[in-house]
């Protein structure tokens, strides 16, 4: 009966575990006087799948961004003001466009470091024929810095991909405005999927910089 009861105990645990790790990340908050910025950010392969609908394919990291003017305060959203850091390894992600994640033809990024003595160091190149890149910004570290390189592979005639639609209807907008926007930005890292308390999201514009940690 003890061994019973155990078992039953550590199958609850596990549930809650498992519960846990799924469930999306609140919201965090920040800004400055021109500004407010609202965002949480998706890991979760099953929470980005429920997100957009459909599976994208890959480890697409999501970041449900909403931005707020304040006043009278007109403000020119682009979406590569946008960096997603990763403080596990130093890396950058600037936003991926829809059509870079599912447009015709690939798009190959290769990362060239600089390292801090001088010297030029090689990083990876990875891309998906017919999918669109993997990978956004470059990466940084202590050592010195990366840049990223892109290169556009020819079209390779197929059909649009049903997921590009998607991608394009829920994207943050780029615009002027005095009103609330909002919309998601599709980041994407090199090597095994980021934990979100790893993550921090970096807004830097002509009205100054915000960053949001997503720590718990």
């Amino acid at each position: 009966m003890r061994l019973l009861t155990c078992g039953v105990c550590l199958l609850f645990c596990g549930v809650l575990l498992a519960a846990e790790k799924k469930k999306p990340t609140g919201p965090v908050r920040g800004g400055n006087d021109v500004l407010d910025i609202v965002a949480n950010v998706l890991v979760d392969k099953e929470a980005v799948t429920q997100a957009l609908g459909r599976d994208p394919g890959l480890a697409l990291i999501l970041v449900n961004v909403k931005v707020i003017p304040k006043g009278d305060s007109m403000v020119q959203i682009y979406r590569d003001d946008f960096t997603l850091l990763l403080s596990r390894d130093g890396q950058k992600s600037q936003p991926l466009e829809p059509g870079q994640i599912a447009g015709r033809g690939g798009i190959v990024v290769s990362t060239q470091g600089v390292a801090g003595s001088g010297g030029v160091s090689n990083g990876p190149s990875f891309g998906i024929p017919g999918m669109g890149r993997m990978g956004g910004g470059g990466v940084g570290n202590a050592a010195g810095t990366t840049e990223a390189k892109t290169t556009v592979q020819a079209d390779t005639g197929e059909p649009d991909n049903p997921l590009l639609q998607v991608l394009k209807e829920k994207v943050l907008p780029e615009k002027e405005t005095n009103d609330p926007d909002s919309g998601l930005l599709y980041f994407l890292f090199d090597g095994k999927p980021p934990k979100v308390k790893d993550l921090t999201l970096i807004y830097k514009f002509h009205g100054g910089k915000v960053i949001l940690d997503f720590k718990p």
